[in-house]
């Protein structure tokens, strides 16, 4: 798919992703196509972008663009966002759901569970010769499943990023009907989404 096509299956404007490029902040794994020379425009590109992209593309967007209600009141404030930066967004999205698509057969096969599938990102921090160190941990499951693995890892855990990767995935796809991506309409010809 095209880049306004992938735009307009996440509903984010190419001036953000264009900020996005330039802070080397995508979730696209090295894919030299994504580089954008100096002064080319964006809409100009032809690019084979894949609904697995804009589905790491939004999880990207959910986690480090979240505006909590109190924030949209106040206009000055509004502006700013108090989710996780976006380069740790941005890894999560990238490690997620590859993952979830390697265990569960790729999108199809995540959409195919009886339960929808989460994600859980655990980050912790365990001493190592007077120091902390710090690494994380990624799994997909039900909720459930995730909850037991946040609850089996809470010896040394500092945080737990979870989110539901069936709605996610839901909201791209629709988003990609109502725009009448043809990737997005074949995939959900093909696997009743």
């Amino acid at each position: 798919m095209r880049l306004n096509e992938l735009l307009s299956c996440v509903r984010l404007d190419a001036a953000q992703f264009k900020n996005y490029k330039r802070r080397d902040q995508l979730p696209f794994m090295g894919r030299e196509q994504f580089s954008v020379a100096p002064g080319e425009k964006l809409h100009s590109r032809w690019t084979n972008y894949t609904l697995e992209d804009a589905l790491r593309l939004q999880v990207m967007v959910n986690l480090s663009e979240y505006k909590s209600p109190d924030k949209a009141k106040e206009p000055e404030i509004s502006k700013r966002y108090d989710g996780l930066p976006p380069m740790a967004a941005s890894a999560i999205a990238q490690n997620s759901i590859g993952n979830a698509c390697a265990k569960f057969g790729g999108l199809a096969g995540i959409l195919a569970q009886p339960k929808d599938i989460w994600h859980v990102t655990t980050v912790d921090a365990s001493p190592y010769e007077g120091d902390l160190w710090y690494g994380s941990e990624h799994f997909a499951g039900s909720l459930v499943e995730c909850a037991e693995r946040i609850e089996d890892r809470k010896e040394h855990q500092v945080r737990a990023i979870l989110f539901n990767v069936t709605s996610v995935l839901r909201g791209v796809i629709e988003a990609g009907k109502q725009s009448q991506v043809s990737d997005v309409l074949d995939f959900a010809e093909k696997h009743d989404a």
